[in-house]
């Protein structure tokens, strides 16, 4: 018999330990995703767009750039760019190094560079002096 009150015994705890563990809160399969500031003004963002704008100035790899610029696009893309650059802070200015980009981009590639920081490194606004 005490065998059986043993066996018992630890049929009980373990289903009580079952049953605490379920009680112990709920649980979600997937963190919530965390809003962006685009998303909170009702604005979609195309991930495509921002992908592929992310990948060319943060250079990973993911998107080749021609090694030469075409001597054609340089000025109007550099132009684009410092507009792009005037918006930015030091800090970033010096990693995105936008400048170097002129004439290596196609015209959906400098779209996509500037949706990625116009996102990403909305401009500033300028906000009342006292």
């Amino acid at each position: 018999m005490p065998a059986m009150n043993r066996l018992t015994l630890a049929s009980v705890l373990v289903l009580f330990g079952v049953a605490v563990c379920h009680a112990s809160g709920s649980y979600v399969p997937r963190p919530p995703r965390h809003v962006s500031k685009a998303d909170r003004k009702g604005t979609a963002i195309d991930s495509e767009r921002y992908g592929v704008g992310r990948a060319i100035v943060l250079s990973t790899g993911e998107v080749t750039l021609p090694k030469s610029p075409d001597a054609s696009l340089i000025e109007s893309q550099r132009q684009q760019l410092l507009a792009v650059d005037a918006t930015l802070t030091e800090e970033v200015r010096r990693k995105a190094r936008l400048s170097e980009l002129a004439g290596r981009l196609t015209p959906a590639q400098l779209d996509s560079v500037v949706f990625y920081l116009g996102v990403r490194f909305p401009p500033r606004q300028a906000g009342p002096t006292l």
